[in-house]
Order: structure tokens, then C-alpha cells, then sequence
């Protein structure tokens, strides 16, 4: 599972750096943030989970992998076109809301691609991360509605501050967090390159809130805004599945709004007969149609489009001078 897992990382991440670099976005660099996200059993059970990074690029090159909070520092190499695998010690990992030092510094001398993945059996997420020069100072969190099979399954999001010198973060949860924030209401957390300040929701047994729609952006200090990197998911959550028979933790690096477009086609997976998509608007006048018809707004920033043609196109566009952006979970 691993060693096919490793193969189509390595065609994925030269086809999206392809891509990206057309639109002069890529997720290709030199320099990179990461965060040790949420997993379940931070909270229930053993074994524990583990992260790892999986570095590639098309040239050979050097790097190095450092957490200073940690005192963590693993110099690295990379072959063309194949993979190397960092292992991220569980010191690092972002156990409960609130404030940590653990920021993943990645550095290369030639661009790399960087995924990180959190696993432990068969419950696992992981994410294409994007290199420090495509960062912005504008995000939403895009999660899911929270059910899972195991009790301490939180909805999440993280940010970690990219730049050197004071970035200030203003966080507006969309709803009530963990450590006693009140849904949509602003909040400001102060933090230095390298910090990362942790959200999680409120839970109830197996099922809690859905921190979709939450909204997190630098704030000018006096020194302009700095560049944050943000990342969201769940410690464990159920997705498309009848029941909470099945579960995994999803784990996303977000995309700045400033990258955000306007129209897409989506594609339909060939055995699914029910395809979710979550749009976010960051403007929540802005109309959006799917496949011709105006999509209906819903409370707050998400709207939930349920597509179930598995076989066509799905056009989903927004009205000129508005921006969103899709996520399929």
C-alpha cells in the first residue's frame, strides 16, 4: 500500500507542478511551513499516530527538515523522481487548542514538492503543501460536517506564521471552539515565524461542530501584513458513507482567497454515484450557479452542493467580480 502510495505521489506532484506553473502558481519550492495536524488518537486509544513527510522533485537535490521548539534537524536528499521519507517525531504534534512553537521548517536547494501525511493503520489523511512564495494573508477553513465512530473527533484548523518578525492573525471561528471561543466573533493572536496557534470545535460524544466558513487573515501590525500558511481537517470524520461505520482524518492545506477563480468543471468519479463538493464564497453576496441554475445561499460564508450525475461535467461558475473556491472531500 505504501510503495503504490509513493508511485502515485510522485505522478500526481509533477502533474500538478506542471499545472500550477502555467497559472504562475506552483506547488513547487524551496522553502515550506507545515503543522503536525489533529488526529484521534491525540485523544482515544493506541498506537499512536505518526506523520511523515514524502519530498520529491525532478532534479537531485539537498535539504533540510528543522522544528527548533524540538531541537528537531534532519538534513536530506533527493533523487530524480523519487521519493524521500522524513519521520516527524510526535513531539511536534498540535495535541489540544491553543498556542505552539512546532512549526515544520522544509528547505531545499532546488524546488521540491512536499507531502505530508498523518496516519495510524487504516486511519489516515494527507496533503499536497505549498511552498512559502505562493502563501497569502487570507483564508477560510473547510471541513465537514462532524460525525465520526469515535468519541475526540474535533473539527480543526491551524495557522502558522510564515515570516520572520510579529504577525498578527485575527481568527473568526464560525462556530464555538474548544477552548471557549464564541462563534463569529473576532479574535487576535499574536505570533512569531514559526508559531502556530491550534483550533478545535466543541465536540458531544461522537459527533461535534463543523468549523466550515471560518475565517482566518494577517492583519497589518504596522509592518504590513505577513504571509500565514493555514491548514484544516478533522481528527476523524465520515464522509459520503451511511452511517459512521467508516471514518478517516482529513487533513488540508488551504489556498489563499487572493488564488481563488470564478469558474470550474468539475470532474465525477467513475463508482460514486454521489459526489460532495463544498464551496466557499469569500464574498457572501456573490452568486454562484451549477450547471446553469443559481446555487440557493446559505447561512455564512459555505454552501453545501450535493452533485449526484457521475457521468457528466459539472460547470459550477460565480457572477463577474466575485470569487470562490471549491474543495472536494
Amino acid at each position: 500500500m505504501h510503495c503504490l502510495l509513493r508511485t502515485a505521489l510522485v505522478l500526481i506532484a509533477l502533474c500538478l507542478s506542471s499545472a500550477l506553473i502555467a497559472q504562475d502558481f506552483s506547488n513547487k519550492g524551496k522553502d515550506f511551513w507545515i503543522g503536525y495536524g489533529n488526529h484521534v488518537r491525540m485523544f482515544t486509544g493506541t498506537p499512536a499516530e505518526q506523520m511523515q513527510l514524502y519530498i520529491t522533485s525532478d532534479v537531485a537535490t539537498t535539504g533540510q527538515v528543522t522544528i527548533a521548539s524540538i531541537g528537531f534537524s534532519q538534513t536530506f536528499s533527493v533523487s530524480p523522481n523519487q521519493i524521500t521519507t522524513i519521520d516527524i517525531p510526535r513531539t511536534a504534534a498540535l495535541l489540544d487548542d491553543g498556542l505552539y512553537n512546532h512549526g515544520i521548517h522544509v528547505t531545499a536547494d532546488k524546488p521540491v514538492v512536499v507531502y505530508s501525511f498523518i496516519y495510524v493503520s487504516a486511519v489516515s489523511g494527507a496533503t499536497v503543501c505549498l511552498p512559502t512564495s505562493t502563501l497569502g494573508r487570507d483564508y477560510f477553513s473547510v471541513n465537514y460536517t462532524q460525525r465520526s465512530n469515535d468519541p475526540g473527533s474535533y473539527s480543526y484548523f491551524f495557522v502558522i506564521a510564515a515570516d520572520t518578525g510579529t504577525t498578527t492573525v485575527e481568527i473568526t471561528p464560525s462556530a464555538t471552539t474548544k477552548g471557549g471561543k464564541a462563534a463569529n466573533v473576532p479574535f487576535l493572536v499574536t505570533l512569531q515565524q514559526g508559531q502556530i496557534y491550534n483550533v478545535l470545535g466543541t465536540i458531544s460524544g461522537n459527533s461535534g461542530v463543523d468549523l466550515t466558513g471560518s475565517r482566518i487573515r494577517s492583519l497589518n501590525n504596522g509592518s504590513g501584513c505577513k504571509r500565514i500558511a493555514v491548514f484544516c481537517g478533522s481528527g476523524k470524520v465520515t464522509i459520503g458513507c451511511p452511517g459512521t461505520g467508516t471514518a478517516d482524518n482529513l487533513y488540508q492545506q488551504m489556498y489563499p482567497t487572493a488564488t481563488w477563480g470564478k469558474k470550474y468543471i468539475t470532474v465525477p468519479s467513475l463508482t460514486n454515484s454521489n459526489n460532495i463538493f463544498r464551496i466557499i464564497k469569500s464574498d457572501p453576496t456573490a452568486n454562484v450557479t451549477l450547471n446553469g441554475a443559481t446555487v440557493p445561499a446559505t447561512t455564512g460564508a459555505a454552501m453545501l452542493v450535493p452533485v449526484s450525475d457521475r457521468y457528466g461535467v459539472t460547470p459550477v461558475s460565480t457572477e463577474p467580480g466575485t470569487r470562490y473556491c471549491d474543495c472536494e472531500l
